[in-house]
């Protein structure tokens, strides 16, 4: 068909403008991979500054030294398990909830009563709850540990829940911390031996299952919920880091083992750096995953309202909870 002057000359000036856009959008593609590659090789470098103690400063030496870093490679599960028994095979699921002191407040039993209660007998075979009390005050981890044994005696005789707390677990000298994104130094320490509190229980239990879920001490479950994990475990079969159970940041996050110690390292060794929440999302980006893989409607619901960080009060939901 023969065009005319007028429709030549409209025509001419679409492809003109398909092209600037191609032009724009390949540019732009290219420019956010450089800002992606350059942002990527900042976070190494500073891996690599942090292992490396000749480009450290005595201060950071002290922060890294061997003394406390090998509890949290070395790990002696047999002498961290308070209560409990070790699986006589590979599990399906492990979740990982560590627990510290609050004041004048508890809600791991709520917590452990609501995984209990809405898992099958089936899924109790097939699923362990590792409960990593973390507080250094030994005499009130062995009580705790006395009384969780005791309101859960049948299910951690029969091994679906573990109380550990490993007897020579060290912490750095958080009062040596540089204080980040205007951090008050009690918030500096307290998120700082959080990520420690996750490596450890990472390591700890790598072998244990082929899943891990990462959860706290003051979170409810809905119903069905590892048939559910399991469903949406099969709906996304490509690779990933992680898969978030819940919008509620480091809650519900589920790792495979094969990948739960590059974590477990990446904390440990960034530890004093960022929120767990905040490292973990420049794993996933470092890892090639390039967006969060949401669950919804949220598995688990946060509960708790006296936070582990001493005097502050907490109101946290996840709105697309369902129980």
């Amino acid at each position: 068909m023969r065009l005319m002057p007028r429709n030549k000359y409209i025509a001419l000036c679409f492809l003109a403008i398909v092209f600037m856009l191609i032009t724009m959008l390949t540019d732009s593609s290219r420019n956010l991979g450089n800002m992606r590659t350059k942002w990527i090789s900042e976070i190494q470098q500073r891996v690599m500054l942090k292992m490396n103690t000749s480009t450290l400063s005595q201060t950071d030496i002290n922060l890294r030294s061997q003394n406390w870093q090998e509890a949290y490679t070395n790990i002696n599960r047999r002498e961290a398990l308070l209560f409990g028994k070790f699986p006589s095979k590979m599990g399906f699921l492990t979740i990982g909830i560590p627990s510290v002191k609050r004041r004048n407040m508890t809600y791991l039993e709520n917590t452990l009563q609501s995984l209990v209660s809405k898992a099958s007998p089936e899924d109790r075979g097939r699923v362990i709850i590792v409960v990593f009390l973390t507080d250094s005050n030994h005499t009130w981890v062995i009580h705790r540990a006395k009384e969780v044994y005791k309101r859960f005696k049948e299910h951690v005789d029969s091994g679906f829940i573990q109380i550990v707390h490993p007897p020579h677990i060290l912490y750095p000298n958080f009062r040596l911390l540089e204080r980040r994104f205007n951090d008050s130094p009690e918030r500096v320490a307290w998120r700082s031996k959080q990520n420690l509190d996750y490596s450890y229980l990472m390591t700890y239990s790598q072998p244990l299952s082929k899943y891990y879920l990462q959860l706290e001490d003051d979170v409810i479950v809905t119903n069905n919920y590892t048939r559910k994990l399991k469903d949406f475990i099969n709906r996304n079969p490509n690779k990933w880091l992680f898969l978030r159970m819940s919008k509620l940041g480091f809650i519900g996050l589920l790792f495979k083992n094969s990948d739960l110690l590059k974590v477990a390292e990446f904390l440990r060794i960034l530890f004093d750096e960022k929120p767990c929440d905040l490292l973990i999302n420049d794993l996933r980006v470092i890892k090639g995953q390039t967006k969060d893989i949401l669950l919804s409607p949220s598995l688990f619901q946060h509960m708790g309202v006296i936070s582990s960080l001493k005097h502050q009060i907490r109101h946290v939901k996840d709105k697309t909870f369902k129980d």
